[in-house]
């Protein structure tokens, strides 16, 4: 259980960085090189996605925990 659960943490934290990498470059053009308007523009995805990747890291911890 705790290997799965270790693989499982460690792509939740991949997807994570690629989403808010990808992200912050994605809204770094169109707002004209400012950093801080891209932040502004692209904290709620990010925080969307963090909340996803906890949610699926506890509900995939429980799911293992279930089917002992």
């Amino acid at each position: 259980m705790d290997k799965k659960l270790k693989l499982m943490r460690f792509w939740l934290v991949g997807i994570f960085v690629i989403v808010f990498a990808a992200l912050t470059a994605f809204l770094y053009f169109p707002t004209l090189g400012n950093i801080w308007w891209a932040v502004q523009a692209g904290w709620p995805i990010w925080l969307l996605t963090a909340v996803l990747c906890v949610a699926a890291y506890y509900g995939y911890q429980w799911y293992l925990g279930r089917k002992k």
